[in-house]
């Protein structure tokens, strides 16, 4: 018979696994002196109103396998910027971490303070502590952004989507209601053909009425037929109001524009939120697709969606300015994919501002100057990493062979190693003479990125639609990149997003559930931080699922029902 353990010795055990686990993780970071991107975020537990900061590290490991580990879930007193930046810094102290690529967090005023107050401290650790002097280290979320255009361009919809929602949640309310409603429409009707959203997150609001108007002859028909769904909108809610609904033909324009404004977020959102796969070489293009599409819906005929687009865009420029004032490294980050280089930049630049643009060429300059110049620091940190290396292995094979002479070497055999050094005095190995032949015809002089540019870009055939595997192409050309392979292992390392996929399009926060509230402010960050931990060993990772993947799971579902339901195996 199982004898479960009593709380203490759980207890314990956790923390033990905890404790263990993170010694063995520091004692990595500090022997590898790996450079790390950063995430941070603020969760709030739902019962007691105490906040914490969680900390996440994401890096390239030497498999070239995106990792991603939580190295802090800090309890905070406030959200000022002093608070974000000493709690930040006594993370990567208490980790032994001293480099680090980019921090990504929402737009908040107080973290731009704190990232700020963050770069001054940390780069006095180490001459190495950032690159390019810090000057890209704030990345600010594009999935927090993205949501800001989204809730402010159309928040006076509200009330035709209360209408739609209320008219979805009539029909799926009850066995009979849904028979009625599927005799008033044309093509099989399943549960999953009108899902209801969750309020506070866009993407389930916007697979909702993608799905509602599909049917909205169905709910013309109803309102027109059927007495017990106008009774229904004749009744109270839970606000003491009359019930708004049902959706009436100002209401139905009003859901397809909204539909026609999220369907251009939503893809971008999943891709830029992707916190399990790479996603930094995507997402310039993406911040380009949406400006794309909201230039050209400025230019649309309906009155109310051009003005709706006209106050998008202006969103979008307060926040990246016509991608003037953009983070560049999400430019550059493009130029790593094998398959885009510049030639993917140059042409977004040309679409944006015109193909003989001056802003355009000014833009494209400055791209490749930031990128001349990164290159020239990771050479040098990386010349100097090699220096440092044969130094070490000189000093090394010196002292072996210093251990290794024989103590009772006779006189005569003294004098024969002599003559023999006099006569190899001056002979350099094979393998150093041509080197000196490839300095001397130039091979070795040239410049990596140089070259890299030079080359054509990849055009590899997607088999079996399985994606082009970026960091699989960098594994096996780092040799012949391998300076170029430093950059991309940090470039691709950094989030675009401080939060998850299906959070990202939400306009709530990150909550603690209530089992976790009454737990102390250490334990929360044991179990937090332990779990994450575990899941990365058995390699659980969250998935996207795509509009057609959760449609086809609420039918599957559905399916189940009728089938087993005909059963009658109720008691």
């Amino acid at each position: 018979m199982y004898n479960p353990h009593s709380r203490r010795t759980t207890t314990r055990d956790i923390v033990k696994l905890y404790v263990e686990r993170k010694a063995a993780l520091r004692q990595w970071f500090q022997a590898n002196k790996q450079r790390v991107s950063l995430t941070t975020d603020i969760w709030i537990s739902q019962v007691t109103g105490a906040s914490y900061m969680v900390i996440t590290a994401h890096y390239i490991d030497k498999y070239w396998r995106l990792k991603k580990l939580i190295i802090g879930f800090k309890y905070v007193t406030d959200h000022k910027g002093k608070t974000i930046a000493n709690t930040l810094l006594d993370c990567l102290a208490e980790w032994g971490i001293e480099k680090v690529f980019c921090v990504t967090v929402d737009n908040a005023t107080a973290n731009s303070n704190a990232l700020g107050k963050f770069q001054s401290s940390f780069s006095l650790l180490r001459a190495d502590s950032f690159m390019m002097n810090g000057c890209y280290m704030h990345m600010r979320c594009a999935g927090h952004i993205i949501n800001l255009i989204v809730k402010d361009g159309l928040a006076d919809v509200d009330k035709s989507v209360i209408a739609v929602r209320n008219a979805i949640s009539y029909v799926r309310s009850g066995t009979n209601r849904r028979e009625s409603f599927e005799q008033k429409v044309v093509g099989r009707m399943t549960r999953g053909s009108l899902p209801l959203d969750v309020k506070t997150r866009r993407n389930s609001t916007y697979l909702m009425l993608k799905q509602a108007i599909k049917f909205r002859g169905g709910f013309d028909r109803m309102e027109s037929e059927d007495k017990l769904y106008n009774d229904h909108f004749l009744e109270i809610d839970n606000d003491n109001r009359k019930r708004i609904g049902p959706p009436s033909y100002n209401d139905w324009q009003s859901v397809q524009r909204m539909v026609k404004f999220l369907g251009i977020f939503y893809q971008s959102t999943l891709v830029v939120s992707a916190s399990t796969t790479l996603n930094a070489h995507k997402c310039y293009g993406e911040i380009v697709n949406i400006a794309s599409k909201l230039h050209l819906l400025c230019c649309s005929p309906d009155s109310e969606v051009k003005v709706k687009a006209e106050e998008m865009y202006l969103k979008f420029d307060k926040y990246w300015d016509g991608l003037k004032n953009i983070n560049k490294m999400l430019i550059i980050a493009t130029v790593f994919d094998p398959r885009k280089k510049m030639q993917f930049a140059t042409l977004c630049l040309e679409g944006l501002y015109g193909q003989e643009s001056s802003t355009a060429a000014v833009l494209g300059e400055t791209l490749l100057l930031i990128l001349r110049n990164m290159y020239n620091e990771y050479a040098e940190r990386y010349n100097q990493a090699n220096v440092q290396v044969q130094q070490a292995q000189t000093q090394t094979q010196a002292e072996t062979s210093s251990q290794n002479q024989s103590q009772n070497t006779k006189e005569t055999q003294d004098q024969s190693q002599d003559i023999d050094e006099e006569m190899l005095d001056g002979y350099n190995p094979v393998e150093q003479r041509y080197n000196t032949l490839l300095r001397e015809i130039g091979v070795r002089d040239t410049n990596e990125l140089e070259a890299y540019l030079r080359e054509a870009v990849e055009n590899p055939e997607v088999m079996m639609g399985i994606e082009f595997d970026i960091l699989s192409w960098w594994k096996v050309n780092c040799g012949k990149y391998p300076i170029l392979s430093e950059m991309a292992r940090d470039l691709f390392a950094m989030q675009v997003s401080s939060v998850a996929s299906e959070s990202a399009f939400s306009t709530s926060g990150r909550i603690i559930e209530p089992y976790r509230s009454c737990l102390t402010h250490y334990m929360v960050e044991v179990l937090m931080c332990t779990e994450q931990w575990l899941k990365q060993d058995i390699k659980v990772e969250s998935r996207v699922l795509t509009n057609a993947q959760i449609l086809a799971e609420f039918e599957y579902e559905d399916d189940l029902q009728r089938e087993f339901g005909a059963l009658n195996l109720d008691p």
